[in-house]
């Protein structure tokens, strides 16, 4: 799962496998392995340390510590990953290439459909993303691009886990009996009574 390209024998080559512009005492001890020359990539190379393996079994078990780890890793979709299944919030950290993955993204999201407001536009407007996110936190409407905030299917999973998510919804769906019909028992599982909402008081009967 790496999307980056492997470096060839010269290790002074920019395109070396590692995330552009990084260039701390780590990716420079890297580029100074003799084992470049015996064909490793860099990012192979970086994998063997044990600052890497340290760090990447810390974020599998904590994603928020993608954070705190060199910056050399954020280059990696496994580490990225890994975080974001352990904790989709993990997400704020990855750099914008990540967020814009599809495999990274999902992770993320069906851990935590909120992290859905980190995704590159691109994924807020990616159907399959969207719908796994409202479906563990329907408030994730929020953050959809503005078409699948109109797509029954997608605002009737939002609905269907919170209730309050209507307000994000198309103005054609707020007020369609079919959506409706599906906030009224969502709203008062989460301990909403209807009567507090002023938005679903004005909503058809």
């Amino acid at each position: 799962g790496v999307l980056l390209p492997p470096l060839g024998v010269d290790a002074m080559d920019i395109d070396d496998g590692l995330p552009p512009g990084v260039d701390g005492p780590l990716a420079r001890s890297v580029r100074a392995d003799p084992r470049l020359d015996e064909g490793l990539s860099a990012l192979e190379v970086l994998r063997r340390t044990d600052t890497w393996k340290s760090a990447f079994e810390l974020v599998k078990k904590d994603g928020l510590a993608l954070r705190d780890v060199p910056p050399e890793m954020l280059g990696d979709q496994e580490v990225v990953a890994e975080a974001c299944w352990a904790n989709g919030m993990a997400l704020q950290y990855a750099p914008p290439e990540m967020r814009a993955d599809l495999e990274v993204v999902t992770c993320a999201v069906t851990k935590a459909g909120a992290a859905l407001v980190w995704a590159s536009e691109e994924l807020r407007a990616d159907r399959g993303v969207v719908l796994r996110a409202v479906e563990e936190n329907g408030g994730a409407l929020e953050y959809a691009a503005e078409a699948l905030r109109g797509d029954r299917e997608i605002v009737l999973a939002a609905v269907g886990q919170r209730g309050m998510a209507l307000r994000y919804a198309s103005e054609e769906l707020r007020d369609d009996r079919e959506v409706v019909k599906v906030v009224r028992p969502a709203t008062y599982r989460a301990g909403v009574p209807i009567e507090s909402s002023a938005l679903l008081r004005a909503l058809p009967r």
